[in-house]
């Protein structure tokens, strides 16, 4: 079974550059359309955390056990760091 590890997918904002904080586009827009984004990688994430943990129920030596504890815990800080910027967006877009 092979799986594979997620990063999280933030991408500076279209419009803007390295040195710049303003945009011609909609803040609104880029913030709706990141939200959507990291909603999406998040759902991609959580069955992929599952599928590790399950893993983890299937005996084996345990340093395979060891590196797959690894990977779900990688995962699941990568899956935190999306639900706290998911977090984020949603509160800019309610102002």
């Amino acid at each position: 079974m092979q799986i594979t590890l997620r990063q999280p997918n933030f991408r500076q904002a279209r419009g803007l550059t390295h040195n710049a904080g303003v945009t011609t586009e909609d803040p609104q827009d880029d913030a709706g359309a990141e939200l959507v984004r990291v909603e999406r990688e998040i759902d991609e994430l959580r069955p992929q955390i599952r599928e590790i943990r399950d893993r983890l129920a299937d005996p084996g030596d345990g340093r395979d056990r060891a590196e797959i504890l690894t990977m779900a815990e990688e995962q699941e800080a990568i899956l935190a760091v999306l639900e706290q910027r998911r977090e984020a967006l949603r509160q800019r877009l309610e102002h």
